[in-house]
């Protein structure tokens, strides 16, 4: 809602003034508190003057239930189509993620891509081609130059032996070698006799620019966002194991240049 605002070059006090709202209350409604109602939402949207795709995603994501979690589903991997994935990557500062046995989505070439949203799906089906388009569209956030902005992945090194996906790889693991030489953007890959059969969920964690953190956990058909700390815990945990676990960011890179190596 923030950037919405400043989008329209409007300070707090622009929104604040017609409605005799107070500074704390705009504060508290841009830092997503939730202390506002469905109307005091749409108020402030009108007034920023909100393009009507981002009021409609705006909107239905401030009138998403403040239980600490949200749960939403989506056709079969494709979380792709939630307006909710989309906006934890546009508005975080840091992210981080951990995808198990197979390249983050975030990082995956095109073609790598259509072969993981093609799979157990009818080749013709049209939302194939919008949740490509919507994976492609997303990995922009890493070109962003925002100050503080940083990604982090940890790729599991099956990953970048996946017989599977053999067809694909080779211009899959170029792409890694490229990402990885991104200052922001910092690959660590987790050694196979490492691997840990127990944690088969992948999630992200984000972590935007008024200090808010949440984590999307994904299964086949949902995508579960988390708020709460208690919540978070043990996800945190795992990552702090990875982190402890992965090698550097140098032996990680030679890792998938070998990988890539014929």
């Amino acid at each position: 809602m923030r950037r919405a605002r400043e989008a329209s070059s409007l300070a707090q006090v622009d929104i604040c003034r017609p409605f005799g709202w107070g500074a704390p209350k705009v504060s508290r409604l841009e830092s997503g508190q939730r202390e506002g109602s469905p109307l005091d939402i749409v108020t402030y949207l009108a007034k920023a003057g909100t393009e009507p795709a981002e009021f409609d995603r705006l909107k239905k994501l401030a009138e998403s239930p403040a239980n600490g979690y949200d749960l939403q589903r989506h056709p079969e991997n494709m979380p792709d189509l939630l307006p909710t994935f989309d906006f934890l990557h546009a508005s975080a500062k840091t992210m981080t993620f951990y995808e198990p046995r197979r390249i983050p989505s975030l990082l995956q070439s095109e073609q790598y891509a259509e072969v993981m949203l093609r799979h157990n799906r009818n080749p013709k089906d049209p939302l194939i081609k919008e949740a490509l388009q919507a994976r492609l569209s997303r990995q922009q956030v890493l070109q962003s130059v925002a100050e503080g902005f940083d990604a982090t992945f940890y790729i599991d090194e099956v990953a970048l032996h996946d017989p599977t996906m053999r067809s694909v790889l080779d211009e899959q693991l170029l792409q890694l070698v490229i990402t990885s030489t991104v200052p922001h953007c910092h690959v660590h890959i987790i050694p196979s006799d490492s691997f840990d059969d127990e944690l088969q969920t992948a999630f992200g964690f984000f972590e935007d620019y008024d200090g808010n953190s949440v984590l999307a956990v994904h299964t086949a058909t949902a995508m579960l966002v988390l708020e709460d700390v208690e919540d978070l815990a043990p996800y945190l945990r795992k990552l702090n194991e990875l982190r402890e676990t992965a090698p550097n960011e140098k032996e990680s890179t030679e890792k998938i240049s070998s990988a890539a190596r014929p």
